[in-house]
């Protein structure tokens, strides 16, 4: 087969294996740190009021994401059909990533409140898993876990930011936020299926 059919195959197969998922966990939270300090520079003082949890609190909620993470992970297996390990290790990690964006409040610094649980960052985070590793399952998977994670939080969130941080109710959103992540985790499961497939019906 000539060399650039060989490239263009492989281009549209996407990151395999573990790499994606490497690749996947480094992006996100690369971008969760990206998008703390742009808040950081272009939010309003008056906005600057988000607080870190205390000291003892903070592992059992590590413990609680971490936990739905992995339920989330049982879902997608269940439609996978099979364990997958890569959805059961990729989403709670990533739900548990997500909570970086307090590391100004962990320094001791003024921040808004949660600057990454925003819509704009997980279309940010999509856009470039999309164009970087080019697996909709891994992408799926990242969506279920970012939902995962403010269905998890209580409190209040921007989900516009870095843009406006105007603030909303959590527990208001709650149930979408649930049934956000279960449907993404279910996607990121039949995805993962129909990816694996045609990688086997595809020659060397």
């Amino acid at each position: 087969m000539p060399r650039t059919a060989k490239v263009a195959r492989s281009e549209m197969s996407g990151v395999k294996g573990n790499r994606a998922i490497v690749w996947t966990i480094v992006i996100y939270a690369a971008m969760v740190l990206a998008f703390t300090v742009i808040s950081l520079r272009s939010s309003p003082p008056a906005s600057q009021t988000g607080v870190l949890r205390t000291l003892n609190a903070i592992p059992g909620h590590l413990v609680y994401l971490a936990g739905f993470g992995v339920v989330l992970g049982l879902v997608g297996s269940a439609i996978y059909r099979r364990l997958d390990l890569n959805l059961i290790i990729l989403i709670p990690v990533l739900v548990v990533l997500t909570d970086l964006d307090h590391f100004p409040s962990a320094l001791g610094m003024s921040q808004p409140v949660r600057p990454a649980h925003s819509l704009i960052f997980i279309i940010a985070v999509v856009a470039t898993l999309a164009l970087l590793t080019r697996r909709p399952d891994v992408e799926a998977a990242t969506v279920s876990a970012f939902f995962a994670h403010l269905s998890v939080d209580t409190g209040v969130f921007s989900p516009f930011s870095p843009i406006s941080f105007v603030y909303y109710n959590l527990s208001a959103y709650q149930p979408v936020m649930i049934v956000a992540a279960v449907v993404a985790a279910l996607a990121a499961g039949y995805l993962g299926r129909r990816y694996d497939l045609e990688r086997k019906k595809t020659p060397p």
